[in-house]
């Protein structure tokens, strides 16, 4: 899967997901943009990258402040690489997080859809209009698994994963015709040091990699995906 000359946009790139997918991208020759934040992750995620990132008028890396959940952050945002790169191909919606607490509690419900289902809504919002411009473009949003189920403390969070999963739906449906496809992917428990520290007795080898993660993202933005959408993939490891 090749990626010379494309943009992608990443957002939730300064992650342990993301810091992977943002890596796996530019390994395949795509130029990628991700807003952050903080801009002190931001800085943390592009020396971490190395030459990957590139240089000067050959740089293949932008990075931005701009929360992915703020409209007028994430036009200003999209607008930016438009005028480094002309064009967005692709969007990997991975900003989000977890969190409990019990499904009364309005807060959180609140929070949680804006970090979980907001960002992913109005990163897309803002990447289809030059998308449907050109009559191109891949849209991929992180779910979880555990959307599928509420549970006893995990209602605000599950509620907005699973918005994801109908609004994938919804959207491939209105775009299928245009060139676009929208999928989502529900991961188990993915492996990386803040979930091996909340579960210290649980085998990390039987969860899924991030790795793992990236090698379908990749593939669902890819040329070879066009006849995908519309999908809700899980994505269990070994468990």
């Amino acid at each position: 899967m090749g990626f010379d000359g494309r943009s992608v946009v990443v957002t939730g790139g300064t992650g342990h997901l993301g810091a992977t997918v943002v890596r796996r991208f530019l390994e395949a020759g795509a130029h990628v943009a991700v807003p952050v934040r903080d801009a002190g992750k931001g800085s943390e995620l592009r020396d971490g990258l190395s030459g990957l990132a590139g240089t000067g008028t050959d740089a293949r890396l932008f990075v931005a402040e701009a929360q992915a959940a703020d409209l007028a952050a994430m036009e200003r945002f999209v607008e930016a690489v438009m005028t480094r790169w002309g064009r967005v191909d692709a969007l990997a919606n991975l900003a989000g997080h977890f969190a409990s607490g019990p499904a009364w509690d309005l807060d959180l419900l609140r929070q949680l859809w804006e970090d979980n289902f907001m960002s992913v809504a109005t990163a897309t919002a803002t990447c289809l209009r030059p998308m449907r411009a050109r009559g191109y473009g891949r849209i991929v949003s992180v779910s979880a698994y555990g959307s599928l189920r509420g549970g006893k403390e995990t209602a605000a969070y599950a509620a907005s994963k699973n918005a994801i999963v109908r609004w994938t739906e919804s959207m491939a449906a209105a775009l299928k015709d245009e060139g676009i496809t929208v999928n989502a992917v529900l991961p188990s428990t993915i492996d990386h040091p803040d979930n091996r520290a909340a579960m210290p007795k649980v085998d990390p080898a039987k969860w899924v990699s991030p790795d793992e993660l990236a090698s379908l993202i990749l593939f669902l933005v890819s040329e070879e995906a066009s006849g995908v959408t519309g999908s809700a993939i899980p994505v269990l490891g070994r468990t």
